[in-house]
């Protein structure tokens, strides 16, 4: 990759031409001298096969190849190169599989290695039981500027994404009523999962809720407006967040492995990221709160962190910080608070089939997440007053958003 190499395939037996080869790019961000590296495992659980080279390029090699170009390595490659845009990783080069029979696969990325990075689920759940078992007690509002800061740079990263005007795969646009027909279908498709799949108590807790979540799913046939879509992150987690001393990286644009390439290639609503994130904080604080349990002995009596309001404010300054940094970027009101709703439901329902297909023990987050979001504060509406605009219309974007490239998010806050 760092020598720019194509390396043809071995020819078949009887065979007189190469049927395709191994293309190797290099990126900006490859560093020379690479090639004569130390390398060691990345060692963190993951789909795909990571290495870190010389402490300085981390190459993920996916092991699940598709026809055609990975969407990580096309977002990537605009973000970092064409956006400029600092809060993801640049990129260090790639490779590719071109075949006579299936056009170019992309094999692998090379980005630079963010070595003092830390996983930002881990850290805000550590943090929270840390707050949780303080002796004194411990300001919601302090504890809720990094949901601030997420909300910023989420805003950063979708103002870039819809800066691609000049860029017909990625350039944003109105949802058509197909794709927006198709969301419905989606989100009942899933109930309709989630309920089959889901057996026990948690099975009964979700049926008793099935109905209200039935009617939230309405709103996706009677969008007062046009959406619009962009290329959104596809997977947006606080997994798929890094902090570092210098600020925030947003990692892993590969969307859902389990799903063909066109549709991780597929425009979509950017407030399916914003949904995912929220659902995200949620579960982090109730893994705070079990983990703080657990090293406590039992419940906690006098917790130091109040969390009933922890979950209802890092919500509500996510979305304000979301908010003012779109407008900052040079984008106008996007939050349609029913539509971001709706997704957020539909998304901790897949939840419930995630934990009954593939992980028991997360059964707590969708319960605790669905729950709240049905009969606790979440289901309260959500309030984005603003005297300029309203936060239902969701018009595109002004201008190149340029900020964004002048930092990588606000600083970490501890």
């Amino acid at each position: 990759m760092a020598e720019g190499r194509t390396i043809p395939a071995m020819r078949p037996r009887g065979a007189t031409n190469v049927t395709a080869a191994l293309v190797c790019r290099p990126g900006r961000a490859m560093p020379r001298g690479i090639a004569r590296a130390t390398e060691r495992d990345l060692g963190a659980d993951q789909s795909n096969t990571s290495v870190v080279l010389d402490e300085r390029v981390l190459i993920k090699m996916y092991r699940r190849i598709q026809p055609g170009l990975n969407p990580e390595l096309e977002l990537v490659a605009y973000l970092a190169e064409e956006a400029q845009f600092p809060a993801v990783p640049p990129l260090g080069g790639f490779a590719e599989v071109v075949s006579r029979r299936h056009g170019a696969s992309t094999v692998a990325i090379a980005q630079t290695f963010i070595a003092k990075g830390s996983d930002a689920y881990e850290a805000i759940a550590e943090s929270l039981v840390a707050w949780l078992l303080a002796p004194g007690e411990i300001s919601v509002e302090w504890a809720t500027e990094v949901a601030a800061d997420l909300g910023t740079l989420t805003a950063g990263m979708h103002a870039a994404l819809s800066s691609a005007r000049g860029v017909p795969e990625l350039a944003p646009r109105d949802a058509t009523r197909k794709e927006i027909e198709g969301w419905a279908t989606a989100a009942r498709r899933h109930l309709a999962n989630a309920l089959e799949v889901t057996k026990g108590e948690e099975g009964e807790r979700l049926r008793a809720m099935a109905p209200a979540i039935a009617e939230v799913m309405t709103t996706l046939r009677a969008l007062p407006t046009t959406p619009r879509i962009i290329r959104a992150h596809g997977d947006y987690h606080l997994g798929q967040v890094l902090i570092s001393p210098d600020g925030y990286r947003i990692i892993d644009f590969e969307g859902d492995p389990l799903e063909p390439v066109e549709a991780r290639h597929a425009h979509r609503s950017p407030l399916r990221d914003v949904a995912s994130m929220l659902r995200s904080l949620d579960h982090v604080g109730r893994s705070a709160i079990r983990r703080a349990e657990r090293r406590n002995g039992g419940r906690l009596t006098r917790p130091g962190l109040d969390m009933d309001g922890w979950f209802l404010r890092a919500r509500e300054r996510f979305l304000e910080a979301y908010r003012d940094g779109l407008r900052v970027e040079g984008v106008r009101g996007v939050i349609d608070v029913d539509l971001l709703r709706a997704f957020e439901i539909d998304k901790e329902t897949s939840e419930f089939i995630y934990a009954a297909t593939y992980l028991p023990t997360w059964f707590w987050a969708p319960v605790g997440g669905m729950t709240w979001l049905i009969e606790g504060d979440g289901a309260r509406p959500i309030h984005l007053e603003d005297p300029r605009e309203s936060a239902r219309v969701t018009p595109g974007v002004r201008r190149r958003a340029r900020s964004s490239r002048d930092r990588t998010g606000p600083g970490t806050r501890r």
